[in-house]
């Protein structure tokens, strides 16, 4: 099942990539997203590479057929990598997830780049999620490609919450933020 997903959003390139590639901002999004035993394992820059690599558990609601492959909740890891920027701001990275004895194999590409004003920013997200299994392999794949989609789209919403919230704190601090 090919995955894709287009996200505008109201900041710098730069401002987006650093929220999304921040520990306590990923940790945040997937517990907000539901998901259980959040943790970053790693978090590294190495030449202008950006790797993060995370783990969580996922609950699905799994149909009758799919039960027997799946847990009631999943161990799912995940591996972002991003290329340095280029000139403009742009970065290219990929993707891949994976969930522990689940035949399922999941990856892509990202694109992130400022839009032509420079004060917004495009996110693109495409792949693929497939599944080797005869006979219910394609409904396996779209079982857990509609929740890929599912969870792009939730992790859009809480970035751009997270962004709205860090933009009213810098612009207009509270009275226990003002010196005295």
């Amino acid at each position: 099942m090919k995955v894709a997903s287009t996200h505008l959003y109201s900041a710098p390139a730069d401002v987006v990539f650093d929220v999304m590639t921040s520990p306590d901002v990923v940790v945040a999004m997937y517990a907000a997203l539901g998901h259980v035993d959040v943790k970053v394992i790693e978090h590294s820059e190495c030449a202008g590479i950006t790797s993060v690599r995370s783990r969580r558990g996922v609950a699905m609601d799994v149909p009758l057929f799919a039960k027997r492959f799946f847990d009631p909740v999943n161990v799912v890891d995940q591996h972002d990598e991003w290329d340095p920027p280029m000139p403009d701001g742009s970065r290219w990275g990929i993707w891949q997830v994976s969930a522990r004895g689940v035949p399922v194999t999941a990856g892509g590409q990202m694109r992130l780049g400022p839009t032509p004003d420079g004060r917004g920013t495009v996110v693109e997200m495409t792949g693929e999620v497939t599944c080797p299994m005869p006979i219910v392999g394609s409904r396996i794949a779209t079982l857990v490609g509609d929740e890929v989609e599912r969870t792009m789209h939730a992790s859009e919403a809480f970035i751009d919450g997270y962004l709205r919230e860090r933009s009213v704190s810098d612009r207009d601090p509270t009275p226990h933020q003002r010196a005295s």
